[in-house]
């Protein structure tokens, strides 16, 4: 992750970082500089342009990001100061017609997470000319909490880009260097975010349970009154997770599930796998069930126009498959005054040129969630999501993939504290109890 404190020198280091690492891929607006999905923390969001806050005039299939947002500003701020610890403020801004436009929304959903007397925001970006267009998302961003700050009250805090293509243009690469500055990213644990690389899903778990457990801080939560035993938890901000190599050790030996139940799960509730390779015509929802994340993806029937966003992106995905416009939107605007909106947001495929070769194609799968249960979900959610990814590869010509996980909120519940203990700090059994256990025998 790139950690600054103001967005200007964000803006230095995520374009060091394109310019450095960065490959070249056509696009129909001009050759890019694009490097991997990065995560940008900023410590004191504060507005690059002074006297220009009016974003009605970012124009996007007929509409803008402010008819978008402002629906739902005053029902986020009322969440807010009824519950401030609440994990359930997020904001979408994609909409699933989006896939109709010819220029779709760039930030597709802003969380909000209340934290000590702050609030502070998390944008998901599918795609970000670092050069020409970051200072515009980021006065978005800081907008945001500015208004969220005057309606509810709390202090503004921190602000941070998840973003899945970063780049560019290569006709701006002499301009870009004079603003650029040397990016030193930072992994492990800050007080704002986890970044985490992993080999394998097994491990990403594992890791993931390890910061929340050594480094979370205590949180009250809204499950309180509902769940005994889940009024608090350890929360870390902001945790964000790549996985190298989600092919092998796939489940760990501890687990809370079962592999069939992970399958399952997968095909069932975030798939809709009979489904896979042709779209979805008719309601997929079972008795007793409000939503699900492949309904979400596939044929909402309260969506203003139904669309099949997943199919419609392995359409896009065999027709270009290195286009920056394959994200799937999970939330949906009257989600901020559910008791349970969807923890998954939105997710995005990506597709990767293999310096090695066509022979070597990767696709990536960066996953969008406000709120993450590492302990009872996280696991399941993470296989579940490679799962989908890794078909998606399959599908549309990819040789392989790689699976990112981000949550702005992770966190475990304090009733399973002592099983992640013990996961984590297993008891080693003396000698003379092995002795004692081999004489059993």
């Amino acid at each position: 992750m790139i950690l600054a404190k103001e967005w200007s020198e964000a803006r230095a280091k995520l374009i060091g970082k394109i310019l450095e690492s960065g490959d070249t891929y056509e696009s129909r607006f001009g050759n890019t500089l694009r490097c991997e999905p990065t995560l940008v923390v900023v410590e004191q969001p504060s507005y690059f342009f002074k006297l220009e806050r009016d974003f009605s005039g970012w124009r996007f299939c007929g509409e803008s990001y402010s008819s978008r947002i402002e629906p739902v500003l005053s029902k986020a701020a009322n969440k807010i100061k009824s519950s401030p610890f609440t994990r359930r403020v997020s904001i979408p801004i994609w909409n699933p017609k989006d896939h109709f436009c010819d220029n779709p929304p760039a930030i597709t959903e802003i969380s909000i997470l209340p934290i000590d007397g702050k609030i502070h925001a998390t944008a998901f970006i599918r795609s970000l000319d670092a050069y020409n267009f970051f200072m515009y998302n980021a006065d978005f961003i800081t907008y945001v909490l500015d208004v969220l700050h005057t309606l509810s009250g709390l202090d503004v805090g921190s602000a941070a880009m998840l973003v899945s293509i970063p780049h560019v243009y290569v006709r701006d690469e002499e301009k870009a260097e004079k603003v650029s500055e040397k990016a030193r990213e930072i992994f492990g644990h800050h007080r704002l975010a986890t970044h985490l690389k992993e080999d394998y899903l097994s491990t990403a778990w594992h890791s993931a349970m390890e910061a929340v457990y050594y480094e979370g801080e205590r949180k009250k939560t809204e499950w309180g009154e509902v769940f005994e035993g889940q009024e608090e938890s350890r929360f870390i901000h902001r945790l964000f997770i790549e996985v190298e190599n989600p092919y092998e050790h796939q489940l760990h030996d501890k687990a809370p599930f079962t592999k069939k139940y992970a399958i399952e799960y997968a095909h069932e509730y975030m798939i809709y796998a009979k489904c896979i390779d042709k779209p979805v015509e008719e309601n997929i929802l079972k008795e007793g069930e409000s939503y699900t994340y492949a309904e979400r993806a596939r044929r909402c029937e309260a969506d203003e126009v139904t669309v099949d966003q997943f199919y419609t992106v392995l359409t896009k995905l065999k027709e270009d498959p290195y286009r920056r416009d394959c994200y799937i939107g999970i939330s949906r605007p009257w989600d901020i005054e559910s008791d349970e909106p969807p923890c998954l947001r939105g997710y995005q495929f990506v597709g990767e040129r293999s310096k090695e070769g066509m022979d070597n194609r990767r696709l990536n799968g960066i996953f969008f969630m406000r709120s993450n249960d590492i302990y009872g979900a996280m696991h399941a959610n993470a296989f579940a999501f490679s799962t989908l990814t890794q078909y998606v590869a399959e599908l549309t010509g990819f040789n392989r993939h790689k699976y990112y996980h981000f949550a702005v909120d992770a966190h475990i519940y304090a009733e399973f504290l002592e099983a992640v203990k013990e996961i984590l700090e297993p008891e080693t059994p003396t000698f003379s109890a092995i002795g004692k256990q081999s004489k059993q025998n």
